[in-house]
């Protein structure tokens, strides 16, 4: 059973909780200091400033100024440029040279990264790992234990024939990772 004087505590703490949440009234409240500010007098007086300014509207006349200049710089000239531009730098060589693989700039751009060390073996399948020669083992073991009966297929042809499609360079990476 609750006892009645934790309720009678409980509901004098809430009410007291309760006093900090309203107004003082204006006997307790604090004087208002009569100090002028500037800054105040001047951002009281910026709504009446507006009223002196003109309405912004469009008068007659200074639509058909606009439309004989915007209509065609929009219609024609800015989209004439903006073809011709595009024609003159997809007839270069190498135009489209990030997705073309094989322009002199991508090659340039390739070559230049694998001279920076940290990128040197970055197409190589085999970089990042701890112990290729483990990695082979299991592998071998593997198609070994799962090859179907009569396949000559070896795991290191395999390897070879996969790292050479995807990456010409490979034989000479492998011998820089080793």
């Amino acid at each position: 059973m609750a006892r009645p004087g934790r309720l009678l505590f409980a509901a004098a703490a809430l009410l007291f909780a309760l006093r900090c949440c309203f107004v003082p009234g204006p006997s307790a409240a604090p004087k208002a200091q009569s100090e002028f500010n500037p800054a105040v007098a001047a951002s009281a007086a910026l709504p009446a400033l507006t009223m002196l300014a003109e309405d912004a509207e469009a008068k007659y006349g200074d639509q058909r100024k606009f439309a004989a200049v915007l209509v065609p710089l929009t219609t024609l000239v800015f989209p004439a440029v903006a073809m011709g531009m595009f024609v003159l730098y997809s007839f270069q060589d190498d135009a489209f040279w990030r997705v073309v693989p094989g322009t002199k700039r991508a090659q340039e751009m390739e070559d230049a990264w694998r001279e920076h060390p940290l990128f040197a073996n970055s197409q190589d399948p085999f970089d990042g790992l701890v112990n290729p020669d483990d990695y082979e083992k299991g592998l071998e073991e593997a198609w070994e234990r799962a090859k179907p009966a009569g396949s000559t297929v070896t795991v290191k042809d395999k390897l070879q024939q996969l790292s050479k499609q995807n990456n010409p360079h490979w034989e000479s990476w492998r011998k820089l990772s080793a």
